[in-house]
């Protein structure tokens, strides 16, 4: 039995012995906040961590249905700021990034089972034709790999781990280099790769693409839909200059209201690791700002009201072993994130990132 399917089998008689049940119970006043990005209908030649299949969509929503009360971005905001009181087992669901198959997959089905949600947009590239830069450079290697191409790269180990034919690997260090390496090297390294490696990116807009404001309108229409920002243009806020926090954290805002003719107060952190990717003076910047509350991708579930709301902690789920019905009902429990603040020594649960889980 290899390590994974021993771990999916420790989860299912978990679940099946209770603990999921037990943990739902004394966490049923905690808010559960679900972070998904995108949903698909394809079936990748690689399996993508960011791209849910529909149909496990469909069973982790009739699962929360059927264990939790879906609440909206307003009533958590409200709760908040104390005007509110969230029913017991409240889970909202959120999906950060904006991608165009939220609407095309992920849309219909919310408004067939009457789930309410929120999408963080990446607001200066809705209705663009451009892809996530760390989605891109997956697909780039990806491509490069296919044609034999070994790209020009500043990371030595990655360019071996290339040769060595471990793309995971080597995107996985080249990711992380380019997130910490500051706009201008980031930009530059991207546009080296374009000019080495043909990628069409056409046949990537379904899944990868972001959505139009068209398709942000009508969502907002339905009353079904919230939005807040993931910034402009998804950049990290311990990477901003102060210059550059008007463009990135405030302009967006501006933007997003104008265009629903509504208050927009949520904000969800890109990378989303407090203290590696924000700090206290950012949320005080934040509210400064006019924004009421914040997502993060700290894994847990999220205490009312005893932790700060600027600061709401996300359970992630994605294509991998962890949305197996096991481990998806044991993640929202609350008990994975007990049992790995608690036990260090056990197995890492949390979904390893393919094109980043934490975006």
């Amino acid at each position: 039995m290899t390590p994974l399917s021993l771990k999916q089998a420790v989860m299912q008689t978990a679940d099946l012995l209770g603990v999921a049940r037990f943990f739902r119970f004394i966490n049923r006043k905690k808010l559960l906040v679900v972070m998904y990005h995108g949903i698909t209908a394809h079936r990748h030649s690689v399996p993508i961590w960011t791209q849910l299949p529909l149909e496990r969509f469909r069973g982790q929503l009739e699962f929360l249905c059927s264990h939790y009360q879906p609440v909206t971005l307003k009533q958590v905001t409200a709760a908040g700021n104390g005007e509110h009181t969230l029913p017991e087992r409240a889970v909202l669901i959120t999906f950060d990034d904006g991608l165009s198959n939220n609407y095309s997959c992920a849309f219909p089905l919310l408004q067939q089972l009457g789930v309410p949600a929120t999408i963080f947009l990446t607001v200066d590239l809705i209705g663009s034709s451009q892809l996530l830069w760390f989605d891109e450079l997956f697909f780039l290697l990806q491509q490069a790999d296919a044609e034999g191409i070994i790209p020009k790269l500043d990371n030595p180990e990655a360019a071996a781990l290339l040769q060595a034919n471990q793309l995971w690997a080597a995107y996985g260090l080249i990711v992380e280099d380019l997130k910490r390496s500051g706009p201008t090297h980031r930009t530059e390294t991207m546009q080296r790769l374009r000019t080495e490696i043909h990628l069409n990116h056409a046949g990537l807009l379904e899944d990868f693409g972001l959505l139009t404001w068209d398709q942000v309108r009508t969502m907002h229409n339905s009353g079904l839909v919230s939005f807040g920002v993931h910034t402009a243009t998804h950049r990290i806020l311990t990477e901003l200059a102060d210059a550059e926090w008007h463009q990135e954290i405030i302009s967006p805002k501006q933007t997003l209201e104008q265009e629903l003719g509504s208050r927009v107060t949520a904000f969800c952190f890109p990378n989303g690791r407090p203290g590696d990717d924000f700090n206290a003076t950012h949320l005080a910047r934040l509210r400064k700002a006019g924004y009421c509350c914040g997502f993060t991708t700290e894994h847990a579930l999220f205490n009312w009201p005893t932790e700060d709301a600027m600061s709401i902690s996300r359970i992630p789920a994605g294509n991998d072993a962890t949305s197996d019905q096991a481990c998806f009902s044991l993640n929202a429990s609350g008990a994975v994130p007990f049992i790995k603040g608690w036990h260090r020594w056990l197995p890492h649960t949390e979904p390893i990132p393919v094109t980043q889980a934490q975006c």
